[in-house]
Parts: C-alpha cells; structure tokens; sequence
C-alpha cells in the first residue's frame, strides 16, 4: 500500500563478480568489517557496478505486486514515498544446496544464524519430502555427512579421542523448539557435534577444536547427536527414496575419505585396526574374572570408535556388553557387600539386599558370568527360594504360631531381606492380637456377659487367620450358640407372639451370658406389653365410677392404637375395642339426654345399647322414657290430625 518502490538487483551467477567490485571500490571498509556485505545499509552506485561489467537491473514494485528474490541474488530499492510492505523468508527445496553454501559463509564470517541448517536437513530428511524435492536433499545431505566424517575423524587423528553423545531432544522432528549452544568463535549452532574440554562450559564446532582452550587434544572431547552411521543411513534412505529401491549406505559415502590412521609406539595404526585391537581386549575381558577398572578403561578407550561408521557397530555392540556386565557385576558385588555388613553386624543392619534383585542378578546370563561372587549370590539365591518355599507352605498348612515365630526368627537373622518375612511378621501380629482379644472373651464368659458383636468380629477375623490357634474351637462353639439364640430371637421379632408366650421365652432365658442386640429387643416390647395391660386394667377398673364419656371415648381410642403397635398380642385389647364401643355409645346417649334429637337417632342409640347389653345403665334408661314420651306425643298428635280438633287443642298439645 502507498507509494512505489524501485527495486535494483544483480543476478546470483554474477554474485562473485558483484563482491569483487565491492571489495575494489570500498577496500578500507572491507578491511575494518569483514562481513560487510551481510548488512542491510551496505549500498553502492549501480553505475559503479555496471562500469565494471556487474549488470544490474531494475523493477518498480506497484501496489499489489509481489517481487520474489533468488539465492545469493544481491538486492537494494528505495522507496518512492510513504507506503506499506511485507517481507516473507521462504524456501522451495532447491534453495537447500544454497541454504549449505549461505551456512558456511556465515560460518567463515562469524555471524550468527537464523536455524541451523544441520538440523533443517535432519528434520526434512526424516519427515519426508516429495519426489521432486529429494535430489537436493540428496545432495545437500551426503555432503553434510561426507564433511562430518572428515572433521571427527581428523579430531581422532589429532588425539581427540573422549565422545560423548549429546543429551537426545524432546522433540527431534520439529525445528527450532530446543535451541543448541554455539560455537564461541563462528556462532553457529552446534546441532550436529561440538568439542568440549573440562576447564569451560563453553564449546566450540569440530573447525574450530584447536581455539577452545590450552589443553592438550586428551583433555577435550567429541559431543555427537548421532553416529556416523546414523548420518549415513539418513543418506541412505534419501537416496532409497529418490530412486525407488531399497538400498544399503552409498559405498561412495563409505570410500569417499580414507581410513584414518595413527603413528603407535612402531607403526601406523589404522583406526580400523586399533577397533579390531580393541575389540580382542575387551574380549579378553569379559572373560578374565571381574575387574572394575578393566572395564572402565575399556570403556573409556572405546568412547573413540562409539561415533563411527557402519564398520564400528560391533564395537558398540561389545561397549553395550561391557556396560551391561559392569553394571551387573558391581551389583554382584555391592549386593555381597551389603550381605556381609548385615552379618557383621546383625541387628543393626541399616538396609537388607532385596531377594528380588539377586534373584534377577543370578537369573541373568551374562558375558562376566566368571565374576567370583556369583557362586555365593547363587548360595543365597538357594537358600532364601527354600526359606520362602517353608514360609509359604507354613502359612498355607495353618501351622502353629511357635512355628511361625521360629521361621521368623530364621528370616529376621538371614542377611537377605524376603517379601515373605513382612507377611510372616503380619500373620504372626493377627494371630497374637486375635488370641488375646479370644482369652479376653473367654475370660469374660466365666465372670460376665459376653457381647456378641465382639463375638462376630472374632469370628470374622477366625476366618482369616493362617496360623493354628487352640482357642479357636472354643470361640466357634460359643459363637453357634450365640448365634442360635440370636436365631430364635429373630424368629420372635418376626412374629407376633402372645405376651405369655414371651413371658415363657425370655424366663428361659434369663441368665444368658450372651448380650444380643435381638433379646434386647424383645425385652422392650415384653416390658411395653406389660406397661400398657396394666395401664389398661387400671383405668378398666376406675371406669364405671366416671361419667365424664368424652374423655373416656378420647382415652381409650389412644389406649387401643397404642396397643395394635405393640407388635405383641395381648388379651386386654378386645376388651379394650368393646369398651370403647360402650363408651362411645353411652357419649352419645348423653349428648342424646342433653340435645334435641330425632327419634330414629334415638332408636339407633338403643339397639346399640342394647347389642353391647348396657339398655340399663342410666342414660339409656332415660333416654327410653324419653323416646317412650314422644312416641305417645306423636301417636296423640296423628288421632287429632284425623279427627279435624280444634286449633285451641293444637296450641294446648303442642304446650
């Protein structure tokens, strides 16, 4: 957006002659600042450039028009006013060999980079491009390769001859997440290798080993992401890929360089046959009795032949050998010595071997299998498999606790700690406890009431025990008798019983030594029972000196709710219904007496009173003489209606 911009360019094939121009016209510049060319204000005259046959051509960039830049295609502009623009950086896949010649130009000015570019060709290589796009990448990687192997193995030649592999990334297959150190004297990012030395932290790249520090090449060492034959097979797939078959390393990559070699004490040795050399010393070694300091010089002299080719995979098969058997005989070796202060001194043994790991130690095949302690790890690996073997079958077969403690005893002394002693140590606690809370028990059933929840649990807990406990028969005899009462009880809540059915059940079992939360229970519904037929035969008894029948009626209809919820059947309760019904009726007779009332209502409350055999109690004796009257009033009443009398009678009869 805005105004135009005039873009001067000069085409990539003209690169050098454009740089030898630079340097002729501006040589003071040049001198002070090396990589002058890399800043973005270094201008010149095109003029000046075409005069010395440099051509130089020219683009104005209007609004909306895009201007595409080409490898180590010079370029300057200028704006024609104010205006807006964007720069993208992109790379089609042959930019890539390019990318490699702009990475050691960077490298030979010192001047830090974007990415680096090892890793870039790592990452495409891996994920994978186009078919159009692998014989760059071809290219680009075999030289990479055919450079990395020139420069490790010039170190070697030099006397470096430490490595280590670098720490492996989070990440591998993403650019740019995991950022790598630099070289101290060209910037460049150390993806690949670098060269380190114990006197700094810095690090430098395989170029530039000689400028790290003072110390002799011994002193320093080769850090590597990946082996020479990893680089190589990289290669190699690229390659497949390219041409559509499944090929093996490039022969060419192989043969390219020479095998490097050494001037030894009397003669040239080829790295080659210092790895074979090595190769039959660590043989050798692996079958000599164990010696810490054997290995760990062998593995310190294999560290020059662990970043090679193909041809160094069987060093690093006998290094991964060497590693495996050291770690395996230093554990031989640390488990005996923990064996033997255990037995020094017994008690105050801090930390046991685990059985489990000498048992993996003497189950394992490996190459040092002349280690001289393995003899004695086996002895014990034997001895603590029959511990074990007794322990388990002692706790299967539900031996006695004397027995248990013995092979505790026998466990706690052997220097090698079992998983089985803990679980001995267990069942031997539950079989204590237990017994104790059993006495306990027993104890209480000579002098008390024993509480057959504790009773349960016991038995619960009988049920899980390995150990033979004499006690236990006593528990469970007393457990089926509480449990049978409990049973009975049981089947008594579920009825309902007569009160002197229950009378009779709990009399025949007063005294139990049992505490059942069931007896316990019917105990209160016995009590309750007994409370309300005496509640009932006392207000029964006062009834006939009371007159008061509305707050009989409100009694006694309490009375009976109260005894349907008793859950126990008991004999005052039909009385209790027929005298709420002669109370009810004897209330109404008196509301009767007290209100006017029709005469069928009347009738009603006497053939009731009749039916419950109460027509001569007082009320009902009134309430007769009263339905007696109105009858001779209303038959007195019908004889004057039909003989016509006179209104005079009416108002006499009616008074």
């Amino acid at each position: 957006r805005g105004e135009p911009k005039c873009w001067y360019g000069v085409p990539g094939a003209e690169a050098n002659a454009f740089e030898r121009v630079m340097r002729k016209a501006l040589p003071d510049l040049f001198d002070a600042q090396p990589d002058l060319l890399f800043h973005l204000v270094t201008m010149l005259n095109p003029s000046v450039l075409q005069a010395n046959g440099v051509p130089v051509y020219s683009v104005m960039q209007e609004p909306g028009n895009f201007v595409i830049t080409f490898p180590r295609s010079y370029h300057g502009g200028f704006n024609l006013g104010l205006n807006c623009a964007e720069a993208v950086n992109f790379a089609p896949a042959d930019w890539l060999p390019h990318g490699g010649i702009g990475a050691e130009l960077y490298r030979m000015y010192r001047k830090a980079p974007v990415l680096s570019h090892e890793e870039l060709l790592y990452v495409v290589a891996k994920n994978g491009v186009d078919n159009k796009s692998l014989s760059y990448l071809k290219e680009e990687v075999e030289r990479v390769f055919v450079k990395e192997k020139k420069c490790r193995e010039e170190l070697w030649i030099n006397g470096i001859i430490k490595s280590s592999p670098m720490q492996p990334r989070s990440n591998p297959n993403f650019i740019g997440n995991e950022e790598d150190k630099k070289c101290i004297i060209c910037q460049q990012y150390l993806y690949l290798s670098a060269v380190s030395c114990s006197c700094r932290t810095s690090h430098v790249c395989l170029e530039h080993w000689k400028h790290l520090c003072e110390c002799s090449p011994e002193k320093r060492r080769l850090l590597y992401r990946h082996t020479l034959a990893e680089l190589g097979d990289l290669a190699s797939e690229v390659k497949a890929s390219l041409s559509g078959e499944n090929v093996k390393q490039s022969p060419l990559l192989l043969n390219d360089i020479p095998t490097p070699s050494k001037k030894g004490k009397d003669q040239h040795m080829s790295y080659a046959q210092l790895a074979k050399d090595w190769l039959s010393k660590s043989d050798h070694i692996l079958h000599m009795p164990f010696l810490d300091t054997a290995y760990s010089t062998a593995l310190e002299a294999a560290e020059q032949f662990l970043w090679g080719d193909h041809d160094m995979d069987s060093v690093r098969n006998m290094a991964l050998k060497l590693t495996e058997a050291k770690r395996w005989g230093l554990s031989v070796r640390n488990c005996l010595s923990k064996i033997d202060e255990c037995l020094l001194r017994k008690d105050k043994c801090s930390e046991k071997v685990k059985y489990v790991d000498i048992e993996e130690l003497v189950a394992v095949r490996c190459e040092a299998s002349s280690e001289p302690g393995l003899a004695q790890l086996q002895d014990y690996a034997e001895r603590g498999k029959m511990l074990i073997s007794e322990i388990n079958i002692a706790l299967s077969s539900c031996s006695t606790v004397d027995h248990l403690e013995a092979l505790y005893s026998r466990a706690s002394e052997f220097p090698v700690e079992l998983t089985e002693t803990s679980m001995l140590s267990c069942e031997i606690s539950s079989a204590k406890s237990w017994l104790k809370k059993a006495r306990d028990l027993l104890e209480v059933n000579k002098l008390g009431v024993i509480d057959i929840d504790c009773l349960n649990t016991l038995k619960l807990e009988m049920t899980q025990l390995r150990a033979l406990v004499p006690e236990v028969d006593l528990v469970s005899k007393l457990w089926k008798e509480a449990e049978s009462l409990r049973m009975q009880c049981q089947s008594y809540l579920q009825d309902s019983p007569g009160l002197k059915e229950l009378e009779s059940f709990l009399l025949a079992l007063d005294g139990t030594k049992f505490n059942i939360p069931e007896l316990n229970l019917l105990k209160q519904r016995y009590s309750g029972a007994c409370s309300w037929a005496s509640h009932v035969n006392s207000m029964l008894t006062k009834l006939f000196e009371r007159n008061d029948y509305h707050n009989i009626v409100e009694e006694l209809t309490a009375i009976l709710k109260d005894g349907k919820s008793l859950r126990v059947k008991v004999d005052e309760l039909p009385f209790v219904e027929k005298e709420l019904k002669r109370s009810f009726c004897r209330k109404q007779a008196s509301e009767a007496l007290a209100t006017q009332m029709s005469l069928q209502f009347i009738k009603e409350i006497l053939i009731q009173a009749s039916i419950l055999t109460i027509e001569e109690e007082q009320p009902f004796v009134g309430l007769s003489e009263v339905l007696k009257n109105a009858t001779a009033w209303e038959e007195k009443a019908r004889r004057m209606l039909e003989q016509s009398a006179s209104l005079s009678e009416f108002e006499d009869h009616i008074r």
